[in-house]
């Protein structure tokens, strides 16, 4: 995500609107030249079969079997191009070289992660680990971080067999991106092959511009399109998480409630019983009157998908603290856990990898003159953005401590009591002037200097350190930094 703007923040705008201008001159010389309609097509999502798939993608069937039951890890993803990929991969190798014993077997932090849930350019290190596990740290930099993919987004828009495919209406840039990157990034695998094993489920995020909502790619949120999401492209879903708004046209899904032949009795009920409840600044009740929109496929044939950033850059908004991942009941997070399961748990960690850059100086403001449309555009986009984070982060925070809340009230005094760790890492956290400086002056791109790319993968590690909330949860494993 560019900050949830047209025009990336927090580093000169010559340098920020480099997509911006490489993809605008490819995207006019794609309008002189394609005449013709090309054979290929758009990766459309199939409807739920009459007999749904007996292990659809929902935290039931996809949560890591054998690690602790006592501890639950969520990690969040934010938005920022190549530089979040590498601020939440960095956090991946973190965990990994953090060791700890649980259960009476020794591993490592990161074989205890339950949850990753991403946006934008975060979910292409979540989607990455959730297909391949630790070969991310084989060769993900060489395939990802490390490429100038603004440049192959670029020759790949002239190839004349590019051109000529988008002279179709059901094929556009975002669809041609996913393709490349199904193929040279995440080898066409689906959300079939997600989440498998010992791996944590991952929840990709989008916004769905005919609603205004967050849109993750779970089958609770499949559901109300009559879909089956096991055989989507996680490539597609990645490209919709990341789509930035005017250099990406949306990735398209097919509503099929018309006709609709899957029984869905108790996934979707729960919609009706929170309309009926008439709670108008209630959130249950607010998602609840969003999805039933859904359930005309007339009037929302078609599901539009852009950057998970313009709804929540942090990725945890619409997925673990929403309503449609744990079916209507976000205190119980019913859709993580049944009462046996919920009952054991004794800590959870939440780490929040935040790499949204501070607030830029404009050039207009420091000129003292008056900003012009785009200026204007610019700052109203990144001031919404600024405060949707703020706020996110108060609510993640608050959602897991009702939850901890929840649990202890319904145990007696002879269980243990839940303890939760919340730890935000931001680059505000950083103390180093010199330092602080030079982190906020990477781009918003998706083709970083290598000296960039180790900077940020570093930091991660560094301000998990740093944090006492982390520090916290590590006393309670007995583990030394």
């Amino acid at each position: 995500m560019i900050n949830g703007s047209v025009i990336p923040s927090g580093h000169p705008p010559e340098t920020g609107t480099r997509i911006q201008r490489r993809l605008a001159a490819a995207m006019l010389l794609g309008l002189l030249l394609a005449g013709s309609s090309g054979c290929a097509t758009r990766a459309w999502n199939t409807p739920l079969a009459a007999t749904p798939s007996a292990t659809p993608y929902v935290f039931a069937n996809r949560l890591p079997r054998h690690n602790s039951s006592e501890t639950f890890v969520v990690l969040a993803f934010s938005g920022g191009g190549t530089r979040s990929a590498a601020f939440s991969y960095g956090l991946l190798r973190k965990l990994r070289d953090t060791p700890v014993t649980l259960d009476s077997k020794t591993g490592s932090l990161l074989d205890e992660v339950d949850v990753i849930s991403s946006v934008s350019g975060g979910s292409f290190t979540a989607a990455y680990y959730g297909l391949f596990g630790k070969r991310v740290f084989e060769d993900y930099e060489r395939v990802f971080l490390r490429r100038d993919i603004e440049g192959v987004m670029l020759s790949q828009l002239v190839q004349p067999t590019t051109l000529s495919a988008l002279g179709s209406s059901d094929y556009n840039r975002g669809d041609m991106v996913a393709t490349w990157l199904g193929r040279e990034v995440f080898a066409n695998k689906t959300f079939a092959d997600m989440s498998l094993g010992e791996l944590p489920y991952v929840i990709l995020n989008a916004s769905d511009l005919n609603t205004g909502m967050t849109f993750s790619f779970i089958q609770q949120q499949f559901d109300f399109l009559c879909s089956d999401i096991n055989p989507y492209p996680v490539a597609n879903a990645v490209m919709a998480s990341s789509a930035v708004p005017l250099i990406f046209a949306p990735i398209t899904l097919a509503n099929h409630n018309a006709g609709c032949q899957a029984d869905l009795t108790g996934k979707t009920d729960w919609v009706k019983n929170a309309l009926r409840e008439d709670g108008l600044f209630d959130q249950r009740y607010q998602v609840a009157r969003t999805l039933q929109r859904y359930a005309d496929a007339k009037r929302i044939p078609l599901v539009r998908l852009l950057d998970g950033g313009l709804t929540d850059n942090l990725g945890v908004r619409g997925s673990m603290a929403s309503p449609v991942a744990h079916y209507g009941n976000v205190l119980q997070m019913k859709g993580a856990f049944d009462p046996t399961a919920m009952a054991k748990v004794k800590r959870v960690l939440v780490i929040i990898a935040n790499a949204q850059q501070r607030y830029p100086d404009y050039g207009w403001s420091l000129a003292g003159r008056e900003p012009g449309l785009l200026d204007t555009l610019e700052a109203s986009a990144n001031a919404a953005i600024d405060l949707l984070n703020t706020e996110t982060v108060g609510m993640a925070k608050t959602t897991f401590e009702r939850w901890g809340d929840y649990l202890n009230a319904r145990r007696s005094p002879e269980q243990p009591q839940v303890e939760t760790f919340f730890v935000p890492l931001t680059f505000e956290q950083i103390h180093d002037q010199q330092q602080y400086e030079r982190i906020n002056t990477i781009p918003t791109s998706f083709d970083l200097e290598a000296k960039d790319v180790d900077a940020v993968i570093s930091l991660a590690g560094e301000l998990l350190d740093e944090s006492p909330a982390f520090k916290a949860f590590l006393d309670t494993l007995n583990v030394r930094q």
